[in-house]
């Protein structure tokens, strides 16, 4: 799951306000495009992905509009590959980058100045912290 680690980082790396919003766009776009792609790959699991996507969507539509979020944002250009990996190890990994991301938001949020960021941020972060109760031990 390069992908993971790949948004992580930036989610991670990012300076400002801004790049965390960028990051965070990204790190939803992602668990709706893995999300999609486990819901049929165990019956148990198909709930939660389910509503794992549902929250991703309300996520990334929280900061969609945040006043710092960077023009020009795009859609994942395609669906991730799961390589052949385990659903369960698939779903412990999106509520991993969950958690991270729910911390960069929450994290941007205290220190934003204007309310509009703020708002969105942890709007966002409530968001990120569903997509990790719905997945977290879910083995």
């Amino acid at each position: 799951m390069k992908e993971i680690e790949l948004v992580e980082q930036r989610l991670l790396g990012a300076c400002d306000v801004a790049d965390v919003l960028a990051a965070s766009w990204e790190a939803f776009e992602l668990v709706v495009a893995l999300a999609s792609a486990s819901e049929d790959q165990a019956a148990d699991m198909y709930p939660a992905f389910m509503f794992a996507r549902g929250s991703a969507v309300n996520g990334r539509n929280a900061i969609a509009f945040a006043p710092s979020m960077p023009a020009g944002r795009a859609a994942m250009p395609e669906s991730p590959a799961l390589h052949g990996g385990d659903v369960y190890e698939v779903a412990d990994a999106i509520a991993a980058l969950a958690s991270v991301l729910s911390g960069r938001l929450r994290e941007v949020a205290g220190n934003a100045t204007d309310d509009g960021d703020r708002i969105a941020c942890e709007n966002a972060a409530r968001d990120a912290d569903r997509i990790g109760e719905l997945l977290t031990g879910s083995t």
